[in-house]
């Protein structure tokens, strides 16, 4: 049987209880995803072999695995966050209140979350458990915007498994294209601006009763959220950012993505700073390669960055 590389389908669930499988359905899989891959990323160790340059059969190492794949930003621009949002932001350690993703400095519990997931290719299914995750929000100006997500978790043994028939979202993705980008309430006329999430994804090694893969579950560490974009450059009476960097001085950074009629998500970081600024140019325009730094905001922990969706 030959099997068909577009034939591929992404499911993923919350998991009641971290490292735990859940069982996935056709109803897992209500995403819309770009580019998706899914690899093990399992070490062998060799062993060589006495008397000649013969090797023994290599030992397995720990079972570890990794799906990466993009999503628009599908939203019907109602008070109901999208599906993608609620299941893919708290494996990345961002959690809701109300209509707000915010990173958390947790492990996963009754907030931060882990996942199952899994991709039935046409046949067969590669899952992996306990995931976690980072992410990038990709705003080219004029199109869809886009989030590269990029999930570790436990690998499973393959099996074959009947391809599933989700129901698929149909709302239209948001583009960057009408809303504001600002710093230190200056207008700026980028081309690109990119969220890093900067999270840091460790496989906590463990063992328990019949779990071959060394592994418990994944957890975010750490974490270092940048912004990065490419403005138009401005005179210095309008706006010195070469002097913001050599004194990282904050200001506040935001960045909105227009959706259906008024509605718009916003990504906002209350106390950025530049962290680098580099000379370029756009088709013979000057530009400004700034990177931004999401910091601490005062003594408040676990508000760098937010991501709000205002209906």
């Amino acid at each position: 049987m030959t099997l068909l590389k577009r034939k591929r389908i992404l499911a993923a669930k919350t998991e009641a209880t971290a490292g735990t499988a859940e069982t996935l359905g056709a109803g897992d899989a209500a995403y819309n995803v770009y580019d998706l891959t899914v690899q093990h990323e399992i070490e062998k160790t060799p062993r060589e072999g006495q008397g000649s340059f013969g090797h023994l059969s290599s030992t397995t190492g720990g079972h570890k695995g990794r799906i990466t794949f993009k999503t628009d930003l599908g939203w019907d621009g109602t008070a109901t966050e999208p599906g993608w949002a609620d299941t893919f932001f708290p494996a990345c350690g961002w959690v809701k209140v109300t209509n707000t993703f915010t990173p958390r400095s947790e492990a996963p519990g009754a907030n931060v979350k882990t996942l199952t997931m899994a991709v039935y290719e046409d046949g067969r299914r590669k899952q992996i458990r306990g995931c976690m995750g980072t992410f990038k929000l990709v705003c080219d100006t004029g199109k869809q915007a886009m989030i590269e997500w990029d999930f570790t978790g436990i690998w499973e043994t393959p099996t074959d498994v009947t391809l599933i028939a989700p129901t698929y979202p149909t709302v239209a993705p948001l583009r960057y294209a009408s809303g504001v980008t600002t710093f230190n309430s200056v207008a700026l006329q980028c081309q690109n601006v990119t969220l890093d999430s900067g999270n840091t994804v460790y496989l906590r090694e463990g063992t328990a009763a019949n779990n071959i893969s060394g592994y418990l579950s994944a957890v975010v560490t750490n974490r270092r959220p940048l912004v990065t974009c490419n403005p138009e450059a401005k005179l210095i009476g309008t706006q010195d950012r070469y002097l913001f960097f050599r004194d990282s001085t904050p200001y506040v950074l935001t960045f909105e993505i227009a959706g259906p009629t008024s509605s718009k998500i916003v990504v906002s970081a209350p106390v950025a700073t530049i962290e680098n600024i580099q000379g370029a140019d756009r088709e013979s325009l000057i530009t400004d390669e700034l990177t931004f730094l999401c910091g601490q905001n005062g003594s408040t922990p676990d508000q760098e960055v937010s991501i709000v969706f205002t209906p």
